[in-house]
C-alpha cells in the first residue's frame, strides 16, 4: 500500500510543482559524491562487504539514466569556470565527484561514466595512493568483522565502548554509533588517527587477519594506483583532486598541519600525475577558517558535505553537494538532489 509520502510525491510530479521549481533553479549548479561503487556482479563472490552502505553498479546505471533525463553533465573543471563567470552558465548542470581515490571507481563505474560522457573528479588522499594504504574506516570495519566473540571492548578517552558482535545487523549499528562518538570527542584528528590505528592494530592481531593483507584484491577498499589515475584520466576524461595527504580532518590540525596536508599532496598529485590539481574536497566535511584561508592559498574551488546548489556568488571554497542517490524510483532519485526538496527539507517529504 503506497504511504502518505509516496502519494504526495507522485502528485507534485504529475501536478508539475517539481517541474516548475526545477526550471526556476535551472541555472544553479548541482554536485553529487559518491565513494566506492562496486560491480553489481561480483559482490556476492566477494569474501566481506562493508558495514557502510555501497553504491553498486547496477544502481549507478539507473541513477545516471535517471539524472541525464533532466540534467546536463558537466566536469567540475566547467563549474568552476561558471561560477567565476568565465564562461556562459549552462541550464540544470550537473556535476559528479567521487571522494578518496577508490579503484573500483575507475574499474567498475569508468565504463558507466563514459557511456553517459561524464567526466568525474576523483578526490584522491596521496598517501594512500601512495602505498596503497585502506583508510580507517575500511580497515576497522574490516578488522571488526574478523571477530568470533559475541562482543569486543575498546576505550575511547577513557570511556568504554563494547562493539555487538552477535549479528550483523547488530555490529552494523555499533560501528555506526563508534565513529559518530570518536568524531565528537577527539579535537586534534592526529591523536584520532593514532588511537584507531593502534585499535585496528590489536584486533588484527586478535583475530589473524587484516584488510591490508587481502587489499591488492579487495573490491571495496583497494586504492587507485597514480598509474591507474593517470590511465583514468586519459581513458575515461576523469579529473583529480586533492583529499590531503591522510584523509585528514584539517579543521582539527594546527595552522602549520594544515598547510602540510594542502600544498604536499597538491605537489603530490601534479607531479606523479604530470597535469594541474586546482580542486580540493574536505575530508569529513572538516573545515575552519584557518583552513578555509590556506585552502584559498592553493586551490581553485574546494567541496563540502553541505546540502545546497551552487551559484554564481557563493564561496568558492565552500561548495556544496549531496549524496549520489540510488534506488529504483525515477521520482525518489529526482527529488532527493532538488531545490525542491531542500525547500521542503523540514517536511514530511524532507
Amino acid at each position: 500500500m503506497p504511504t502518505l509520502k509516496s502519494i504526495i510525491l507522485k502528485l507534485i510530479f504529475n501536478l508539475g510543482i517539481f517541474s516548475l521549481f526545477h526550471y526556476i533553479h535551472r541555472k544553479k549548479i548541482t554536485i553529487l559524491y559518491a565513494h566506492s561503487i562496486v560491480k553489481s556482479s561480483d559482490i556476492n563472490s566477494s569474501s566481506w562487504q562493508p558495514l557502510r552502505v555501497q553504491h553498486n553498479t547496477d544502481e549507478l546505471t539507473f541513477t545516471l539514466s535517471t539524472l541525464s533525463e533532466r540534467y546536463q553533465f558537466i566536469s567540475l573543471s566547467t563549474a568552476n569556470k561558471i561560477l567565476k563567470e568565465e564562461i556562459k552558465p549552462i541550464n540544470n548542470a550537473l556535476v559528479i565527484t567521487l571522494d578518496d581515490g577508490y579503484l573500483n571507481n575507475i574499474k567498475a563505474a569508468g565504463p558507466i561514466f563514459s557511456k553517459f560522457n561524464i567526466h568525474p573528479t576523483i578526490f584522491v588522499s596521496s598517501e594512500h595512493t601512495e602505498k596503497n594504504i585502506p583508510f580507517w574506516f575500511d580497515r576497522l570495519d574490516y578488522a571488526l568483522q574478523q571477530i568470533k566473540e559475541d562482543d569486543f571492548s575498546t576505550q575511547i578517552l577513557g570511556e568504554s565502548f563494547m562493539f555487538d558482535c552477535t549479528s550483523r545487523k547488530r555490529l552494523t549499528t555499533s560501528y555506526s554509533d563508534f565513529r559518530r562518538r570518536i568524531k565528537l570527542q577527539f579535537n586534534d584528528d592526529k591523536i584520532m588517527r593514532n588511537y584507531l590505528d593502534t585499535l585496528s592494530t590489536s584486533i588484527e592481531m586478535h583475530t589473524g587477519k587484516a584488510l591490508k593483507d587481502v587489499i591488492n584484491d579487495d573490491i571495496y577498499a583497494q586504492i587507485a594506483s597514480w598509474k591507474e589515475l593517470k590511465s583514468a584520466t586519459e581513458k575515461f576524461n576523469f579529473e583529480i583532486g586533492s583529499h590531503t595527504i591522510n584523509h585528514a580532518r584539517i579543521g582539527l590540525l594546527n595552522e602549520n598541519d594544515i598547510d602540510v596536508e594542502l600544498s604536499h599532496s597538491k605537489r603530490t598529485i601534479e607531479y606523479k600525475l604530470q597535469l594541474a590539481c586546482n580542486t580540493f574536497c574536505y575530508p569529513d566535511n572538516s573545515c575552519k577558517d584557518t583552513a578555509e584561508t590556506l585552502v584559498k592559498k592553493y586551490y581553485q574551488c574546494a567541496l563540502t558535505t553541505e546540502p545546497g546548489l551552487n551559484k554564481v556568488g557563493d564561496n568558492m571554497i565552500q561548495f556544496k553537494r549531496m549524496n549520489l542517490p540510488t534506488g529504483t524510483n525515477q521520482h525518489k532519485i529526482l527529488y532527493k538532489i532538488s531545490a525542491l526538496r531542500l525547500s521542503l527539507q523540514n517536511t514530511i517529504l524532507g
